[in-house]
């Protein structure tokens, strides 16, 4: 039975010199990694993926990159939260609206 590596999605049991199916559609121009040249769909994706190549071995620039990256995860991750509080909130409010006006 073959094993995932959880963080890459590569099966562990593969040959290292198989060729891997990226999910990135044709119709995008993949930015790649430099040093392991898999493709990303954004650079914000491809500078969040050189830190596992491990910190110490980027450049201040690719740091600076990650580092700018990773707020901007951040951010989304925040406005994300923000959008899932407000969706429950309304579907509180309505259903306990509901509960007063039909009795249920």
């Amino acid at each position: 039975m073959a094993t995932t590596d959880a963080r890459t999605g590569v099966d562990a049991d593969a040959d290292p010199g198989t060729e891997i199916d990226w999910d990135v559609p044709s119709d995008e121009t993949p930015v790649r990694c430099p040093r392991c040249e898999r493709p990303f769909r954004t650079e914000q994706y491809r500078d969040l993926h050189l830190a596992e190549h491990g910190l110490d071995s980027l450049s201040d620039l690719e740091r600076e990159a990650y580092r700018a990256a990773l707020d901007a995860e951040d951010d989304d991750l925040f406005v994300f939260h923000l959008k899932v509080v407000a969706a429950l909130s309304i579907l509180y409010t309505v259903l306990v609206l509901a509960y007063m006006v039909f009795g249920v």
